[in-house]
């Protein structure tokens, strides 16, 4: 019931797979491409955003105005609150558009990173274009990143998921389990989500060490040297576009060179 002013306000583009790719554009300008769908006035100036940057952008317009998530931080509190809007359906036809722009790009492209959840209308994305995948003659060479767990059955179910990146919180909720270590023996089961050669688990844990299991039994625990963080808000997208760019690049080398390849 009390009224509290803002001190500060900063606009930025906002989401897991923008977040992952402006990083990416930092890290290595002129090789990432972001596909997404954007509409109305903040639509707009998201794509400005995000045309300041060294990205290739494939972005299907819609009618529904692309939402906004408005986050309130307090100095000195760890954390903050966020507030999101209601998400607008994207149409059939945008979907199919969108899906169009990417299939003639995807034989180009040596990762895919599916990030976060997608608008109403657009659930099925992840597992279309996994069936493009299956459907291509490169498409086996692709690296496939999820960083997410609601409406991903389809593409977990598949057995085409090279990494699951998400946090700990993530894995145990997913699997119904209670540690780390349990809900690797279950995504890495003969039938798991992660039944794929040389699929990984990324596990990552807030300012804990991260994990990184290549099996059910073999894990590593990776210490991250403490640094003083003035947003938290977006590491994990950082962590996401790093790890699969240089992943990514050693496995088509590998390929390349006539090593095991990316199956």
């Amino acid at each position: 019931g009390s009224v509290n002013r803002a001190a500060r306000l900063s606009e930025y583009v906002g989401g897991k797979g923008q977040g992952a790719a402006l990083a990416l554009a930092r890290w290595a300008p002129g090789e990432t491409t972001l596909a997404s769908f954007l509409g109305g006035d903040t639509g707009r100036a998201v794509e400005a955003l995000l045309s300041a940057s060294d990205l290739e952008l494939l972005t299907q317009p819609t009618a529904a105005p692309t939402r906004i998530c408005t986050t309130l931080l307090s100095p000195g509190v760890a954390g903050g609150t966020e507030v999101i809007d209601p998400s607008g359906t994207v149409s059939e036809m945008e979907l199919d558009a969108l899906l169009g722009q990417i299939e003639e790009r995807l034989h180009t492209f040596d990762a895919l990173a599916f990030c976060g959840t997608c608008p109403s209308g657009a659930q099925d994305i992840y597992s279309r274009l996994v069936s493009m995948l299956a459907a291509s003659a490169s498409g086996d060479k692709c690296t496939v990143l999820l960083d997410g767990i609601k409406q991903v059955d389809e593409v977990l179910n598949s057995g085409r998921v090279d990494v699951l990146k998400i946090n700990v919180l993530e894995a145990t909720t997913l699997t119904g389990t209670s540690s780390a270590a349990a809900a690797a023996a279950v995504l890495f089961a003969e039938n798991g989500a992660l039944r794929r050669r040389r699929a990984l688990l990324a596990l990552t844990d807030g300012p804990k060490p991260a994990l990184l299991f290549t099996s059910a039994t073999q894990g590593w625990r990776l210490h991250v040297p403490s640094v003083e963080v003035v947003n938290a808000i977006g590491a994990g997208d950082v962590c996401t576009a790093v790890f699969l760019y240089h992943l990514a690049k050693a496995r088509a080398q590998q390929s390349g060179d006539g090593g095991d390849g990316g199956d």
